[in-house]
């Protein structure tokens, strides 16, 4: 196993982040840029098509969508239920090696998602969250979100702004609001906050690097100034380890990925649904 150094992982518990460099290939990045297309244009099964939402910016009428589908596209949500070529975004090895050093050998991949920010939407904003917000697992530390752009990103196209050691916080109260994309949320008393957005730092990164961050850690994502794609795969990644301390969301299909299982701790589903019966609010 490479995995990361030392410093990277002091890093990552100093931070809650940690950028990994080129964790997959050009000529993979563009196999999942075509893929991605070619499902945002209509090759998805029929009981799996509303996977694909569109920024609401279109989808609720208030602008005229463009004529490219693609160019519309907020996310394809857990694509790897009906896709062979996205699943394989579940084992990428180079970010599991990395996952491995901060969560343990037992890796479990609960939530996979390929996010778009429409290009010339300026106001497409997802405000300050934590993800741990969605995620009723103990312990949190043994959770990492994985952020794999497909384009170069800088805060001019809408990539991830994080706040460096807010990980220490507690998980506050979210709540939805007006203008945003369905289910995303907003961490009380943060956005807007002139010391939350003055402390976030804008990660640049290019195309097919890692960022790996724990999911207590604020952060937010604003609008794409550029007529240039902003194209992402996200994932969320949960030692084998963990618990269960409430209900959890049927998106979170739980697929082992690395090492084994462990008796009453998070388990596979089986058979979890193509049809999106329960959507995740994020």
């Amino acid at each position: 196993m490479a995995g990361l150094s030392a410093a990277k992982v002091e890093q990552y518990r100093e931070q809650g982040f940690v950028v990994v460099p080129s964790v997959i290939a050009e000529d993979a990045i563009e196999r999942y840029r075509q893929r991605a297309r070619e499902i945002s244009l209509g090759d998805v099964p029929e009981e799996a098509k509303k996977r694909l939402v569109r920024d609401v910016h279109y989808a609720r009428g208030g602008a005229q969508p463009p004529e490219d589908p693609e160019l519309s596209m907020w996310k394809i949500l857990n694509p790897d239920r009906f896709d062979p070529v996205m699943a394989e975004c579940l084992r990428f090895p180079c970010v599991l090696d990395a996952a491995e050093s901060l969560i343990g050998e037992d890796i479990l991949a609960f939530l996979m998602m390929f996010i778009y920010k429409p290009p010339g939407v300026p106001n497409s904003v997802h405000p300050f969250h934590q993800d741990a917000v969605f995620f009723p697992f103990e312990p949190q530390e043994s959770c990492v979100g994985v952020w794999i752009p497909l384009d170069e990103v800088s805060e001019e196209n809408g990539t991830l702004c994080v706040v460096p050691g807010s990980h220490r916080l507690d998980v506050r109260p979210h709540a939805a609001r007006e203008g945003v994309n369905f289910g995303a949320v907003a961490a009380d008393g943060v956005e807007g906050n002139e010391k939350f957005h003055n402390d976030a730092v804008p990660m640049a990164m290019s195309p097919g690097d890692c960022l790996l961050f724990n999911t207590r850690l604020l952060h937010r994502s604003g609008g794409n100034r550029t007529n240039r794609h902003r194209r992402v795969i996200t994932l969320h990644l949960a030692s084998a380890r963990c618990r269960s301390k409430g209900p959890s969301i049927s998106e979170f299909g739980f697929n082992l990925v690395r090492g084994r299982l462990h008796e009453g701790c998070l388990q596979p589903v089986e058979a979890p649904p193509l049809a999106l019966y329960n959507a995740l609010e994020k």
